[in-house]
């Protein structure tokens, strides 16, 4: 896990984007803030779309290829049908990246730095945690700060639903 894509993504996930061979999107809908400049999102990649909704397939990016269906079944269908792989030299691109994203902060003992603090907040934070960011720039803070182990992490994204943290904390 890298992080979210887009203007409100971290670098290694978007240096990912750009530089894969294929793109499996998995119900994404390829809002302006995931793609920027259309003509140059994911240039160098054969782009699969998998969602349960037709409508959102070739709507905002032009695939290659694209399977309308439930997630589970069509990844249950897909890995049943597959050989395993093994792409360990790509993996270790994107721990490049992710470990080149990670930033030298200056400390002030006088100011608690928003985006240090979660740093710090998810090095100590259990790995099955879940995470739950509002809206407003601790969404953004957390989007490029937080860091995942094997838990989740829950934000609504760009949909701008003020005080979704708190039901969802508790959903989770």
């Amino acid at each position: 896990y890298t992080g979210m894509i887009g203007m409100h993504g971290t670098k290694a996930s978007n240096f990912g984007v750009s530089q894969c061979d294929l793109l499996v999107a998995l119900g994404a809908r390829f809002s302006d803030r995931v793609t920027g400049n259309i003509q140059k999102f994911a240039s160098n990649a054969k782009i699969l779309h998998i969602d349960i909704d037709a409508a959102e397939i070739n709507k905002n990016v032009k695939t290659d290829a694209s399977i309308v269906g439930d997630l589970k079944t069509v990844l249950t269908e897909l890995n049943n049908k597959l050989e395993q792989q093994n792409h360990d030299e790509w993996l270790a691109t994107l721990k490049e990246y992710r470990e080149g994203m990670k930033k030298v902060r200056k400390v002030n003992p006088e100011f608690v730095d928003p985006a240090e603090f979660i740093t710090r907040l998810s090095e100590k934070m259990d790995d099955d945690a879940v995470y739950v960011a509002d809206v407003g720039q601790n969404q953004l803070w957390s989007a490029d700060n937080y860091i995942m182990k094997e838990g989740r992490f829950m934000t609504t994204g760009g949909m701008g639903t003020m005080g979704y943290s708190l039901p969802a904390a508790i959903g989770a």
